[in-house]
């Protein structure tokens, strides 16, 4: 059996229902990959889709060697299982450095450079932040704008967390870090979970600035005061049970 291909960096991108976008999406992904000339690979996850999006990946995957596509099947609510696909295509990625970033378009792929090199100064997982000076929420409305920020703020108060946003999932980090960690989120919620569990058990975070943009095509999948009370039942579990330490 042939040894499996590795990467300097494996783009990590969950789509459930995104036929309109997933061509565009990988699309940007590729070009920015080969502009840059990075050893890479796409693992776009089809998250029990019901619409193309899952025939739009497996023309991709046939006309480029890098795109490896993953199919999700298993249970859980539709709409609220980007955690599973997140874990699922990060397990399956082999890239020395992992990127998450949307099926949707928002985000700026102009960061993907910055998370890479801010990694290769020594830190071990750098978020794509839309509250540091030189970032942006973009056309994200207010509200959202206003608890993701204050999301994030919370996590600085009750576990120090040094970054300025960790509600959005648009991260790079070293494939160590997700490997030494036990992520429980199943949702959107991985976000926020991931970021506090790599702070808790010594890992090195930072951040560069981003700019988001909304999505102009599907529906959203994230359900704002759902999402709002998981994140505090995240940070109260975590309160009293931390993440251990790295060996």
């Amino acid at each position: 059996m042939s040894p499996k291909p590795n990467y300097d960096v494996s783009f990590v991108i969950p789509f459930h229902n995104e036929e309109d976008n997933v061509g565009p999406m990988l699309e940007r992904v590729l070009k920015f990959g080969e502009q840059h000339r990075w050893r890479f690979e796409v693992v776009p996850i089809n998250d029990r889709s019901n619409d193309k999006t899952g025939e739009i990946l497996k023309r991709y995957k046939t006309r480029h060697k890098n795109i490896h596509p993953i199919s999700r099947h298993d249970g859980g609510e539709l709409g609220n299982t980007m955690g599973q696909a997140l874990k699922l295509g990060t397990k399956n990625a082999h890239g020395r450095i992992i990127i998450w970033t949307m099926g949707d378009l928002s985000d700026d792929t102009k960061t993907y450079e910055a998370i890479v090199a801010k990694i290769q100064t020594g830190l071990d997982m750098v978020f794509g932040s839309r509250y540091m000076p030189g970032g942006s929420p973009g056309n994200l409305s207010f509200l959202k704008a206003f608890l993701s920020a204050n999301g994030t703020l919370l996590a600085r108060i009750l576990f120090g967390v040094p970054v300025h946003d960790i509600t959005n999932a648009f991260r790079g980090f070293r494939k160590n870090v997700f490997s030494t960690l036990n992520l429980a989120s199943t949702g959107f919620d991985i976000s926020p979970e991931f970021a506090i569990k790599a702070h808790q058990a010594g890992f090195k975070l930072g951040e560069v600035p981003t700019v988001y943009t909304n999505r102009e095509r599907g529906i959203p999948k994230f359900k704002l005061w759902k999402m709002t009370r998981t994140y505090l039942s995240v940070y109260a579990k975590l309160l009293f049970h931390p993440a251990p330490k790295k060996n």
